[in-house]
Order: C-alpha cells, then sequence, then structure tokens
C-alpha cells in the first residue's frame, strides 16, 4: 500500500467516549450479548493494508462475553466499573485503570458480576480491527471443546 494514499481524518481518527450510539452486540453466530454494548471507536488502515482500531464497550452487571479468541492480539483498557477476564485458565480481577493484553490465540472471556454496582466501560483496541457491530470481531469458542 502506498504511504502517501493514507490521510488523517478528524471524524475517523478522533472520537470520545460520549461521541456515536451505544449498539447491541453478537457474537460470531449473530446472537445479541445480552447487557452488552459497543460504541464505535477509531479505525485507521496500516500500510500493509491491515486496519488497526478501537471501540467502547459497555457491560452490564450480570453481562458476559463468551469464551471467545480473536484473529489478532488485542488490548483492553478498562475506564470505569469493575470485572473479571477469564484468560489463560484463571479469572483476574479487573478494575478502571488496568490494561491487559491478551494474544490471539488464547481463549478468554470478560463478565461483571451481577451484585456490581456499575457497568464495565473498556476500550478494546486490536489488530486485525473489525467494527463494535461486526461478527467476525470473535469466535467463540466451545468450552468443552477449550478444556
Amino acid at each position: 500500500m502506498d504511504v502517501t494514499l493514507r490521510k488523517w481524518r478528524r471524524g475517523q481518527h478522533l472520537r470520545h467516549l460520549s461521541e456515536g450510539d451505544w449498539k447491541p452486540m453478537l457474537d460470531d453466530r449473530g446472537r445479541r450479548l445480552i447487557g452488552i454494548e459497543g460504541r464505535t471507536g477509531v479505525r485507521g488502515l496500516k500500510t500493509d493494508g491491515t486496519a488497526i482500531g478501537c471501540d467502547f464497550i459497555r457491560m452490564q452487571p450480570g453481562a458476559q462475553f463468551p469464551l471467545h479468541v480473536h484473529q489478532g492480539d488485542h488490548e483492553i483498557y478498562f475506564i470505569t466499573g469493575k470485572g473479571n477476564v477469564y484468560v489463560d485458565g484463571r479469572d483476574i480481577d479487573v478494575c478502571a485503570g488496568h490494561a491487559i493484553h491478551i494474544p490471539a490465540e488464547y481463549p478468554h472471556a470478560i463478565s461483571v458480576p451481577k451484585h456490581y454496582p456499575n457497568p464495565l466501560v473498556f476500550v478494546a483496541v486490536g489488530h486485525p480491527h473489525h467494527h463494535v457491530e461486526a461478527r467476525e470481531r470473535m469466535r467463540v469458542i466451545d468450552e468443552t471443546a477449550a478444556a
């Protein structure tokens, strides 16, 4: 890809957490993830033609992402709230201010216990990037096959 073709666009490359609508998120089979919404973040093309980007995710108390993997590595920065990340065979408590790196091949899940008083809000950064409404954003893992 010719680097000179890449242009910085304010509306595409700068976003605030308060901008845009929260959209229901789906798993790779098109099923709605109850209590989980995404808000479009930023996205850009790298010189190799692949996309890098991040989106905002909000999980209500009691919500849980199923065990899943991604096409590429990703990083999560937690903005508000607290919850759990299941990765490498264990639950890890997280809260606002934590950041975590998850390699693509590691099955993982994120949950917010029902008794927690506030939603968990975070930024999910990935490469390659898929928008919050994209079904190919993650691939759900059969928990019995992963054990």
